[in-house]
């Protein structure tokens, strides 16, 4: 069963969603289905002591803080 979200967003957020959807080739519902799902994952490995970051090839260029 499907369930109807509605969410405000200010000018810049609304831009940004929409430039994601763009490069993405999707709706803003699959942006924001997308980030739900790496969120979803990042708090479930922070759980076990892992961290999410930016790699490049095997090197960690940044980690990401935060998501608890």
């Amino acid at each position: 069963m499907a369930n109807k979200l509605n969410v405000q967003f200010n000018d810049r957020q609304t831009k940004v969603l929409e430039d994601m959807a763009d490069a993405l080739g999707t709706t803003k519902s699959g942006v924001l289905k997308t980030a739900l799902a790496l969120l979803e994952v990042a708090i479930r490995e922070s759980k076990d002591g892992y961290s999410l970051g930016v790699v490049k090839g095997d090197k960690v260029i940044k980690e990401i803080v935060g998501i608890e």
